[in-house]
């Protein structure tokens, strides 16, 4: 649990000390609070009601990642002035508390985890590099040690952008062909598949282009037709149609699965981490693919779908060339 989370507050109620379990328990730290109105740490509470008195009540504040957290608050005040400094108190309540502490352990443990394995997955890319000098280009075994050597780099890629968003970071972005990257993605995604969904794909005549961290732009790609083709795969002839086009001066992928469509119960939390309907996920993709895309200045949305019409995540970026052609192709 993250324990008591202390925060004082000066006579505005602007915040002036904010503990480190607070950091846990809501997401932010000391430097994206400090001066700060109290109220911003709630969901849509009014700062007057929530310090009209002292004493305890419950409460819901507003996790970084945009999560509700139930809390318990205590205030009291400093001194003997009605409008002096007041030091609040908070705790998770009981109901809902894995809702509030696996986000909050998430947000902890990420630059950790991120930390331990970049090691090791470099090692391996050394090592099945070595392998490829040893083995000669002739050799059968070069190309899937080749294969293997890439995407070991490929994961540390990953890693390293994981290791900048838990620092609220940058992304490092530079231009990147956006069909090509949707394409190796798809790949990615579909790998060890059986049997493999049939993919539908559509794309621009012209090619498009974003700046972006390559990395961070396949993960986004990787989740979201993984997201699709489990969505589908239940179904008889499960098919997924994949479109990459122009849209003004942003571009778009839109992948549309054959399932049943998303229920309102899965729609509800389908950006909150942790939050699944699969027994085997960890309901992470969707949530950190939104932070990502928000990170590169583009967005996801969905369409539900229904009534025999399968869902539609899209993800919208900015175009890194605003004058290139807009002519539509469609592959066979």
């Amino acid at each position: 649990m993250a324990g008591e989370a202390i925060v004082v507050l000066d006579g505005q109620a602007r915040i002036t000390a904010f503990g480190a379990a607070c950091e846990l328990l809501l997401g932010w730290t000391a430097g994206d609070v400090l001066g700060r109105p109290f109220a911003m740490l709630f969901a849509g509470e009014d700062a007057g009601i929530l310090l009209a008195a002292v004493g305890s009540r419950d409460a819901v504040a507003r996790h970084r990642n945009g999560a509700d957290v139930p809390i318990r608050m205590d205030l009291a005040t400093v001194g003997t002035g009605a409008a002096g400094p007041r030091v609040a108190v908070l705790r998770a309540r009981l109901t809902g508390a894995a809702d509030v502490v696996r986000p909050a352990a998430s947000d902890a443990m990420g630059p950790v985890i991120a930390h331990e394995l970049s090691q090791p997955l470099t090692a391996t890319a050394l090592y099945l590099r070595a392998a490829e000098s040893l083995v000669g280009a002739a050799e059968p075994a070069a190309a899937l040690i080749g294969k293997a050597r890439r995407e070991a780099e490929r994961a540390g890629g990953i890693i390293r952008g994981l290791r900048r968003f838990a620092a609220n970071r940058p992304p490092e972005t530079r231009p990147v062909p956006f069909d090509a990257t949707v394409d190796e993605a798809v790949d990615l995604a579909m790998a060890g598949r059986d049997p493999q969904p049939v993919i539908l794909r559509e794309r621009g005549q012209h090619p498009l282009t974003v700046v972006a961290d390559p990395a961070q732009l396949q993960q986004i790609v990787v989740n979201i037709v993984r997201n699709g083709i489990e969505a589908a795969e239940d179904r008889p002839n499960p098919r997924l149609w994949i479109t990459t086009r122009r849209d003004g001066d942003t571009v778009v992928l839109a992948v549309r699965d054959s399932g049943p469509g998303m229920p309102a119960e899965v729609r509800a939390g389908l950006f909150a981490p942790f939050r699944t309907s699969k027994p085997a996920g960890l309901g992470l993709g969707l949530a950190l693919s939104r932070s990502l895309a928000e990170r590169h200045g583009g967005s996801i949305t969905i369409d539900p779908g229904g009534a025999g019409q399968g869902a539609t995540v899209s993800l919208v970026l900015p175009l890194a060339v605003p004058g290139e052609p807009r002519a539509v192709q469609r592959s066979p």
